[in-house]
């Protein structure tokens, strides 16, 4: 089954010296299958790689989107209403966009894995929402 990749994740398996790169490593090589990314993530991996890593970076996760290393899943327009519905639900994560719409995206998939460095705010939602995360 495919596995949604939040931000912190995929900026993990890039950055060799970040705390969970070992994980993401095997997670992305065990999965290889089935790794999705959902659109609004790519923005603040784009923004984490170039800041901490540089162009090079930037350059090798361009060319996993652009060949297909990965899939990429839009939020659909009729998810947005899901977006603000959870952050009503769960006020106290103060959620933000992009963790509202990888729920809401995993929903409109029915897929419930997601890949996430985020225990946070991603715990009491896979509890509330019978959601897996990984790795």
């Amino acid at each position: 089954m495919a596995v949604l990749l939040d931000t912190g994740i995929l900026y993990a398996y890039y950055d060799r010296s970040d705390a969970w790169h070992q994980r993401a490593l095997r997670l992305v090589r065990s999965e290889e299958a089935g790794l999705i990314v959902p659109s609004p993530v790519i923005p603040e991996v784009d923004h984490l790689l170039g800041e901490r890593l540089g162009a090079k970076a930037r350059a090798v996760f361009y060319r996993g989107l652009a060949e297909g290393f990965y899939f990429v899943a839009d939020l659909p327009r009729e998810q947005y209403p899901r977006i603000a519905e959870l952050h009503r639900q769960f006020p106290e994560l103060e959620l933000g966009f992009v963790d509202a719409a990888v729920v809401a995206i995993a929903e409109a998939l029915s897929l419930p894995r997601i890949a996430t460095t985020d225990l946070r705010d991603f715990t009491p939602l896979a509890r509330a929402l019978s959601l897996e995360l990984l790795p």
